[in-house]
């Protein structure tokens, strides 16, 4: 019976794999203008690695855009005193850099983020207040915990109350399986110079040379004629029951993947 079984289920997924397209691709998205865009960032930096191009791009759309920063930067203690003023300079050079003049930091414990109700109740107040058309949140695949922690809170908070149209999850430490992508080349080189603002990440790890890497890496996914091409990569989430248990399903892959990294 055992075999039966067995067999019948590697039938039912090989008949899956069958209908599946050869190599489909994300799909550009189509920026919206005018609109309102909210983005947490769990760190300085994260906002313009994860989606500094694309900001600029809505900027330059006509976009109200609001950043805010859920830790203070402070990396835990391992960075000197007087870093986390420091980084907070940094942050606002850098989206000034994109064209973005409004901000806000929450000063929550950097590296050792934990959800809590006075954190749920700021979160939801700036989501209901600001209104906004879109929100970027840290994807819950990401390797870093601050990233996870903050964007499964704040996923759950748009799951509940529908805080968005839509909502995107954005890529730092972990790629995310891309519904979407961005052309950023025409502001390449703004997103870089943004995140050269950011001297006291760069002095510890080569964040540039990485961003820039994974931008043209994404920019494969993008049609041309063979120039080199730059884009951002996006995984958007529905708030209808096709997404039904997919945050769960991706918080136990990342989970697994901890384990994983163990051994």
């Amino acid at each position: 019976m055992k075999k039966f079984i067995n067999k019948f289920i590697h039938a039912r997924w090989q008949s899956k794999i069958a209908k599946l397209q050869p190599c489909p691709l994300p799909k550009p998205l189509t920026l919206v203008k005018g609109g309102k865009v909210l983005v947490f960032s769990p760190h300085p930096d994260d906002e313009t690695l994860g989606c500094g191009g694309t900001l600029a791009l809505l900027r330059d759309n006509g976009c109200t855009i609001k950043v805010i920063f859920v830790t203070d930067g402070g990396g835990a203690g391992s960075l000197p005193e007087g870093s986390i003023a420091i980084r907070q300079q940094e942050a606002k050079a850098a989206l000034t850099a994109l064209g973005v003049q409004d901000w806000l930091f929450l000063g929550e414990p950097d590296g050792s983020f934990r959800n809590h109700p006075k954190f749920e109740r700021q979160a939801l107040e700036i989501m209901q207040q600001f209104q906004a058309d879109w929100l970027f949140l840290p994807s819950v695949l990401d390797y870093h915990r601050d990233h996870v922690a903050i964007g499964q809170t704040l996923f759950s908070l748009w799951q509940r109350y529908k805080t968005a149209e839509r909502l995107f999850f954005y890529e730092i430490w972990s790629p995310v399986p891309a519904t979407h992508v961005v052309d950023i080349s025409s502001v390449i080189d703004l997103k870089r110079q943004a995140i050269s603002h950011y001297r006291l990440p760069l002095a510890h790890c080569d964040y540039l040379s990485a961003s820039m890497g994974l931008s043209a890496y994404r920019g494969l996914y993008l049609s041309g004629n063979g120039h080199s091409k730059f884009a951002e990569a996006f995984v958007e989430a529905e708030n209808n029951g096709s997404w039904s248990g997919m945050p769960e399903r991706m918080l136990s892959l990342r989970v697994y993947l901890e384990k994983r990294l163990k051994h």
